[in-house]
């Protein structure tokens, strides 16, 4: 089953769900079993990470984990689309809040809106840059790709004889790519994330103002 955005979250009742939680405390449930396999992850080895250490942490039984998630890599996928909910929430109300401006100020106010968020849980994101390779979530990478690009058209000046969804695609993924990079890269400066921003910004500019 495809991911898909609902009331600005993604369906629950993704393919890697068993079982979608209906009840108040079978969604408390899922949410201290997802929020629990964050917390590992931060700070343990892919390979060293276990259903039965996300339901210790979570104080559920290991039946109760089973009914929703059949292994850990579902269990992670679920933590992606958490974080990603998260992102799209802060992304709608930044852009639904973006300065009616010129388009130089719309996109350092883009940049930093990107920055802010990313810091958020960056441990968490670190730790997810290390595995995306072993998970298959493209699926909520897309619904995530095809909102942010949706706000960014909304944006978007007048670009005659060019296609304004393939220019909002390309900032999209460029700065989502640029932002991934950049969090790789262990111990920034406030001086150098500055100077990151600054080449975003050229990046950004001059491909809209060729």
């Amino acid at each position: 089953m495809m991911a898909t955005l609902t009331n600005g979250k993604f369906n629950q009742a993704s393919r890697y769900m068993l079982k979608v939680p209906v009840q108040k405390r079978s969604r408390e449930t899922v949410a201290s079993i997802v929020e629990s396999c964050a917390r590992i992850l931060i700070t343990n080895p892919y390979h060293e990470i276990t259903t039965d250490k996300i339901a210790a942490m979570a104080g559920v039984s290991i039946g109760s984990l089973y009914q929703f998630f059949a292994n850990k890599e579902a269990i992670v996928s679920a933590v992606v689309d958490d974080l990603l909910t998260k992102d799209i929430s802060v992304l709608t109300q930044g852009l639904a809040n973006l300065p009616q401006t010129d388009l130089d100020g719309k996109i350092k106010a883009l940049i930093e809106m990107g920055f802010t968020r990313f810091h958020t849980d960056r441990e968490l994101r670190t730790a997810l840059q290390n595995v995306q390779g072993l998970l298959d979530y493209w699926e909520s990478r897309r619904v995530f790709f095809d909102t942010y690009q949706k706000y960014i058209l909304q944006h978007l000046p007048e670009l005659p004889n060019r296609d304004r969804d393939l220019v909002a695609l390309i900032i999209v993924s460029t700065f989502n790519n640029a932002l991934n990079v950049h969090l790789l890269q262990a111990n920034q400066s406030p001086e150098r994330e500055e100077q990151f921003k600054k080449e975003i910004y050229l990046l950004v500019s001059r491909y809209l103002n060729p």
